[in-house]
């Protein structure tokens, strides 16, 4: 072939590599613009499909747990009963310390969990989120989303219904002394729900909302120190040799001495409304009652159960298929009985890591480590945990510490007003 004077071999061999480029181009943009592109092959993905549902259906995993609310309370959710539960969570009221609500250690800005790597309960600075600064308790506290389905609560499982089933109170609820197993008998009317149980324990933590004010000399002197003369009087104990139910009793005249609450309780309770003071349990079903509104099960895990194939990627379904099978990480974050697809097995566990916690004191932490704690469910995201094992992800601790709630509450949270702070 001959060629052109004008056009010398050099200027061909550039001219032919710039069609070259330019036509591998167009090929590449009419993959990208194919509709099978960067997909798995039909057969790959219904293959995959195949397997994964059998696999979910072995293990008894539906998607379907945040539907079955209502069927285990045997009722309808009384949003009247949540509303007020909402404001107790959010009143310093309930403390006698004054400076620390439920909503102070269970931030709706982190998904009603923690702010702090190591909670912070009573002498804290007046600020829920990153700068909250106070005396540390010993662990983090645990997430209020979905603990309507947990069987045992605390990270040291110590409050459980014997039963296995944290919506039946035919054996009473077990809890430390001084409740142990007569404060919340079987078949307790006004205490049908494990949550309703709980509820009863915060007010009466030290550390948590109560304070130390008074308790000097009485507890021992590594804590005499914290009692600051600030707040109301931590009450003496009781015969039993616990403060539990005096201080119960103590925020109680404090809610029964304010009359918008009495208003609010009388609308619910007959019994307030003819005149007849609140009580505990009236208390606490409110609490659960807004904690019950906390359910979420939605990930795209529950989806894809439901039978929405399209709700996980390839790469989330092959991770899906390791968490279930052969990684067997569903031994310890189980979903089936007991568990009720919250990914815990409930068990109590020492892995070896060790406590990391500051020094009792002033401004450093107020409580002193006491063991063991049970497998974390993944309610932060259950997705992420699925999606980490897929992609060889080395650090499972994200997947179940602090990444991604299992799914937004925050169109629930407008018109609610908190004291936050992330600056």
């Amino acid at each position: 072939m001959k060629f052109s004077h004008r056009y010398p071999l050099r200027k061909w061999r550039v001219l032919g590599t710039h069609l070259f480029l330019a036509t591998l181009g167009v090929i590449a943009v009419v993959i990208t613009m194919h509709p099978w592109a960067g997909q798995a092959d039909d057969g790959d993905t219904s293959r995959l499909d195949r397997t994964l549902v059998n696999v979910l259906r072995a293990g008894r995993f539906t998607g379907e747990v945040e539907a079955t609310l209502e069927a285990r309370l045997g009722r309808r959710i009384d949003p009247r009963l949540a509303d007020l539960g909402r404001l107790l969570f959010f009143d310093t009221a309930v403390g006698l310390y004054g400076d620390n609500a439920c909503a102070g250690c269970h931030s709706p800005a982190r998904g009603f969990g923690d702010t702090q790597s190591i909670a912070i309960g009573v002498q804290n600075n007046g600020i829920v989120g990153p700068n909250r600064v106070g005396a540390r308790n010993q662990r983090r506290s645990p997430l209020v989303i979905n603990t309507a389905f947990y069987p045992k609560l605390m990270w040291n499982g110590r409050f459980f219904a014997p039963s296995g089933d944290p919506f039946d109170n035919s054996q009473g609820f077990t809890f430390p002394q001084p409740e142990g197993t007569t404060q919340f008998p079987p078949n307790d009317p006004t205490v049908e729900y494990l949550l309703v149980a709980q509820a009863h324990i915060p007010s009466t933590e030290l550390v948590e909302m109560a304070g130390f004010t008074g308790t000097a000399g009485t507890i021992g002197p590594r804590f005499d120190q914290f009692d600051d003369g600030d707040g109301t009087p931590v009450p003496p104990p009781a015969a039993s040799g616990f403060r539990n139910e005096p201080i119960r009793q103590a925020v109680l005249e404090r809610f029964n001495a304010m009359p918008e609450y009495r208003k609010l309780f009388g609308k619910l309770f007959p019994e307030v409304r003819a005149g007849a003071p609140i009580d505990f349990s009236m208390f606490g079903r409110a609490v659960a009652e807004f904690e019950f509104t906390l359910v979420r099960a939605n990930a795209p895990i529950d989806r894809y159960a439901r039978g929405e194939r399209n709700a996980m990627t390839e790469s989330q379904k092959r991770g899906a298929l390791v968490f279930f099978g052969k990684g067997n990480c569903v031994a310890c974050h189980a979903v089936a009985g007991k568990s009720n697809e919250m990914f815990s097995n409930f068990e109590m566990h020492n892995i070896g890591v060790p406590q990391i916690a500051p020094a009792v004191g002033v401004g450093l932490g107020n409580v002193i480590f006491d063991g063991p704690v049970r497998t974390r469910t993944l309610d932060w995201s259950r997705s992420l945990a699925i999606r980490l094992i897929a992609t060889n992800s080395a650090d499972h601790r994200c997947a179940t510490w602090r990444c991604n709630r299992r799914s937004s509450t925050t169109a629930h949270l407008r018109g609610w007003k908190m004291r936050s702070a992330t600056t």
